[in-house]
Formats: structure tokens, sequence, C-alpha cells
């Protein structure tokens, strides 16, 4: 049983509707010491009376960007390890204990597993099957996130040496962030089977309405990188999304409602 400790920044505005399956989900971790923050940007629709119910502290900082809002609340973080949760996500039971764990079997810097896909009333859609770390520089060179971001976990010692989250972007610092790491030499690992943590997918998400600026972020920084796909990278990447293919098929039926 790991007793590492692990902290978890949760971001919020207006996230009364599912901040208490997020909140109760991490206040029943199993197995490690976690400790949760609440960065809250203004809410007016009782979230904070929800972090007081739960007896969570909370932080203010001011509305506008998610990854500055992640940043500030990590950087007074005193933890080894360390990732956020956004309030409409959530993990399971044994997660970050078998995380931490296999990231101390395995030396990691990150470590990560499969996210399973859920509905705005929290049914289940799909469980997604993150790339293998081998896979993880094609899929990055592709301009794609080989796993998701509730899944994961990381050394407050790599957030620190990569400055955190790149705030100049509104949409894809996570690409930047676990892609940097990758490129940097860290160890990435994946954990097996089962998922550790649920994404929360409904149509009116602000990446899906913005899925254009995205785009554009994603290879507005692979441009500025030089990042350029090898030959090999379109198979090892085609292969990868072959194994997901029913999950987006799922997907897009469900967005094309």
């Amino acid at each position: 049983m790991s007793r590492e400790s692990l902290g978890v920044i949760v971001p919020t505005l207006n996230s009364a509707k599912t901040l208490d399956w997020t909140l109760c989900a991490l206040q029943n971790q199993q197995g490690c010491a976690v400790r949760v923050l609440v960065v809250d940007s203004g809410s007016t629709d009782g979230t904070l009376e929800i972090c007081g119910r739960w007896g969570l502290p909370t932080t203010f900082v001011p509305p506008g960007s998610l990854y500055r809002a992640v940043n500030e609340g990590m950087r007074s973080l005193d933890t080894e390890w360390v990732t956020y949760l956004n309030s409409d996500d959530y993990v399971y039971p044994a997660s970050y204990e078998r995380l931490l764990d296999f990231g101390r079997k395995t030396g990691a810097s990150l470590v990560y597993g499969d996210c399973d896909f859920i509905d705005r009333e929290g049914r289940f859609m799909f469980r997604w099957h993150a790339a293998s770390p081998t896979q993880l520089p094609a899929t990055f060179r592709k301009g794609v996130l080989g796993f998701s971001q509730p899944s994961a976990i990381y050394r407050r010692d790599l957030f620190l040496e990569l400055g955190g989250f790149d705030e100049r972007y509104r949409h894809v610092a996570d690409f930047v962030f676990f892609s940097q790491a990758a490129f940097a030499g860290h160890i990435l690992r994946r954990i097996p089977a089962p998922s550790v943590a649920a994404f929360r997918l409904h149509r009116d998400q602000l990446s899906t309405r913005e899925a254009e600026i995205v785009r554009t972020e994603t290879f507005s920084h692979m441009d500025g990188q030089g990042m350029r796909p090898w030959l090999r990278d379109h198979f090892s990447v085609l292969n990868w999304r072959l194994a997901n293919l029913p999950n987006y098929l799922t997907r897009l039926r469900f967005l094309a409602r």
C-alpha cells in the first residue's frame, strides 16, 4: 500500500452541478494521502458552499485562464506528486494508489492509464485505450495526445522543471506539457487496465465548440518546435486508433445527435 502523497488541484467556475461527484471521489481515495485544493474563479452558483461542506480549502484566481488557475494552485503544493482534475470528472477509489505505486516501482516522472468516457448524467459510454509509452512520441509528432489528462499524475519536480502549463494556450497546454516531458527524456509509463478516471463528455464543452482553436493552437506549437511526423509515426498512430475505432464511432454518434 502506498502512503506517498499526491496534490490535486480542482479548478472551478460555477461547477455546482458536478462538483460533488469529483470531490467525493477525491475524498475517498484508498491507500494514499491526497491533498485537494480547489482553485475558484468567481463562482456564484453554490460551488464554494459545496467545498465548505466537504471541508476543503479554496483559493481565488481571476477568471480567464484554466491553466493559470492550475499553475497557481500547483505552485502552492508541497507534495511529491501532483495533478489536476476538472470539476466534472472523477477518479476511481484505488486509482491514485495504483498510479503512485507504479510510479515508485518504475521510477517514472509521469504515470497514466486508460480513461472511461461518461455522459452528462455519469453513464458509461466507452473506455479510451491509452497509447503505450513507445507510441507516445508518434502521437505527439502527429499532434495527438495519446492519453486523457484526468488519467495522469506527475512529479512536482517535473512540473517545476517545465515551468508548469503554458498559459499562452487556451486549450492545449496539456498536450504541450506532456509532449515536452516526453521529448526531454523523462520516463512516462502506462499502468495496465482497468481505467483510472472518468471524463464527462457533452456537446456543449468548450473544447468541442472551439475545435478550430484547438487545432490552430496544436499546430502552432508543433510548428514552433519543428515537430514533424516520421513515416513510421503514421503506422504507429494508425494502430493505436484502430484499437479505439469503436470508441471513435460511439463518440461521433453521440456528438452528432
